[in-house]
């Protein structure tokens, strides 16, 4: 196989269950190989580079087909053009962290919009800054996540600050937004200081901050409602542009 090829954990048709675009149909290409470990991680399958990857193969049914990895563009292509593009509002690429394979990203998403004139939707641990300046330019959305300490990564605020200044920066993306999972044990201090370390890199664009209550997963439980709501209340009040959105593809059973 190729060494231009890219390791995959899954390819399939779904509805988006986060931010902005909440409720629109995706094409979802999930990238293997992830250099976080979130407590909450929901796609730990994706952690790790996988001799084999799951593809769907008719839009919608579930009808899953073990593949071997690394996929090559024509296959990638041939399993897209399954799922019937011309329906799907964008391509979701996901992981894993997909960052993690950037410089072959690049050439596969130049092609994918030459082909399909889609929008492309990047969805990243917020962590590898150097990586998305080299595509930044051939994305529309950047979901970009904030990992505070207590999510059980290693301390990342000086990445977040520089990623976070790429998308700023960008004059080619449509839109961009910031997410933060919270759970019961997130400490409110941690939550204030992601929120003025986004205040802080702001000059003419002011991003939407999700909070999202995490998914119940590994014994790690969302913070109580009253909890939740006095969170929001305190961040609030340091900044207006936050919404509290849960994973609504959980809660319809989609992926």
């Amino acid at each position: 196989m190729s060494k231009k090829s890219l390791f995959v954990s899954e390819i399939y048709s779904a509805i988006q269950g986060e931010g902005p675009l909440l409720g629109i149909r995706q094409i979802f290409l999930r990238l293997s190989g992830c250099d976080l470990r979130c407590k909450w991680c929901d796609t730990p399958e994706s952690l790790q580079r996988s001799p084999l990857c799951s593809v769907e193969q008719k839009m919608g049914e579930r009808n899953f087909k073990m593949i071997q990895n690394p996929i090559n563009y024509e296959s990638f292509i041939s399993f897209v053009n399954n799922l019937v593009p011309k329906l799907h509002h964008s391509m979701s690429i996901t992981g894993g962290e997909p960052l993690l394979q950037a410089e072959l990203l690049k050439t596969y998403i130049i092609k994918l919009k030459e082909q399909f004139k889609f929008p492309v939707y990047l969805e990243s641990g917020g962590h590898r800054h150097d990586e998305l300046s080299s595509i930044i330019h051939l994305l529309d959305y950047v979901s970009m996540d904030i990992k505070i300490p207590s999510s059980g990564t290693a301390v990342l605020w000086e990445n977040h600050k520089k990623f976070l200044d790429v998308c700023l920066k960008s004059e080619s993306l449509i839109d961009f937004w910031i997410k933060l999972v919270v759970s019961e044990e997130t400490l409110l201090d941690e939550l204030v200081y992601a929120v003025d370390l986004v205040k802080s890199r702001l000059i003419n664009k002011s991003p939407i901050l999700f909070l999202q209550p995490v998914t119940q997963i590994n014994g790690i439980k969302p913070p109580t409602p009253c909890n939740l709501l006095n969170i929001h209340k305190e961040l609030l009040s340091l900044y207006p542009h936050i919404r509290v959105v849960p994973q609504v593809h959980s809660l319809i059973s989609q992926k």
